[in-house]
């Protein structure tokens, strides 16, 4: 495939997060694809940024990025194309986005898939009492040495997935090889699609009362702040595994930490509100709280990913095939 000489890239990203992301072949191999200026400076800056966005029918974005506000697409008349190489535009797009008609993508797609798999080892190892076991070995050594009653195993288990977004439907595809009986929740996923994934689509409370693991992936927006308060906790049957890799505002923290004091249920947080937690929270201390520190989503090598991603989309763009992953803005105001 040749280049196209009439489109024009740039980086809006500093080195840091140039080489997080994208090694040199994957830069090489955008550069066969379109006209990239490859310079990227130390820290981003408009007096860098703008003169070369002048050019630009594209613009190559990731974590860190310049927001495209309204000022700095005045400065870029011919910019037609936002390439990101990260999650959610949230913070990037703005009204002035979608009144130039720029079309954009994102890598949350992408990024999805680390969050997935770290949640299919929650799994995994919350329905075999592993952290438990972890607890009571520590407190109590080798009389702790046997098998209860609570390790439910996985055949046949009921998992519940809250949200049917990028994350949500990776999941819901790993989940499909292992013998669970899942359930989903989100309103905006049909009957049919849910089906598709070998999962039955539920009311929440349904969800919550049947789900022997429950994973919180909604999206965060405002009408599902503390979506999942002490009313629904109290629905979630003993011993349960609640995981959040999602935000922690979509969950009442005060009403997870009297539920969690309890002992009825157990946590796993990838996520917080406030993140991190104050040094006085309970949940630092509590036996059955698992708190990692926002890890689930794309690190280190898993970043790459995200480049790659983002050289898929203009090979699609210069082939004149529909992008993978693009961002509308009536799918915008849905997402987290």
């Amino acid at each position: 495939m040749t280049s196209n000489p009439r489109l024009r890239f740039v980086f809006n990203l500093d080195q840091a997060r140039l080489r997080q992301c994208f090694t040199p072949e994957t830069v090489d191999a955008v550069s066969e694809l379109v006209h990239l200026n490859r310079e990227v400076p130390e820290q981003l800056s408009d007096e860098w940024l703008l003169p070369r966005l002048a050019r630009a029918d594209g613009v190559i974005t990731g974590w860190g990025s310049l927001p495209l506000t309204a000022p700095r697409l005045a400065a870029a008349p011919r910019l037609r194309y936002a390439i990101h190489s990260a999650g959610s535009v949230k913070g990037l797009v703005s009204d002035a986005v979608w009144m130039r008609a720029i079309r954009v993508t994102s890598a949350a797609n992408v990024n999805a898939r680390p969050v997935a798999q770290f949640v299919l080892g929650l799994l995994f190892t919350c329905l075999k009492d592993v952290f438990r076991y972890q607890v009571q070995f520590k407190e109590r050594g080798r009389v702790a040495w046997k098998r209860g009653p609570l390790i439910t195993g996985y055949y046949r288990t009921t998992v519940g997935v809250i949200g049917a977004g990028n994350v949500g439907r990776e999941l819901l595809r790993f989940l499909q090889p292992h013998d669970f009986r899942v359930l989903v929740h989100d309103p905006l996923l049909s009957e049919e699609a849910a089906s598709t994934f070998g999962a039955q689509k539920v009311p929440l409370d349904a969800l919550l009362r049947q789900s022997r693991a429950v994973v919180l992936v909604a999206p965060n927006i405002p009408e599902n702040r503390h979506l999942i308060g002490a009313k629904q906790l109290a629905l979630l049957p003993d011993g349960c595994s609640f995981i959040n890799p999602g935000r922690g505002a979509l969950v009442d923290h005060d009403a997870l930490t009297a539920e969690l004091q309890s002992g009825r249920i157990m946590a796993c947080l990838d996520v917080t509100d406030p993140e991190p937690l104050p040094e006085d929270s309970p949940l630092y201390s509590l036996p059955n709280c698992i708190l990692t520190p926002h890890v689930a989503g794309s690190l280190n090598d898993e970043c790459l990913r995200l480049g790659n991603q983002a050289l898929e989309e203009i090979r699609r763009l210069i082939a004149g095939e529909p992008f993978d992953n693009e961002v509308t803005e009536e799918a915008l105001r849905r997402m987290g």
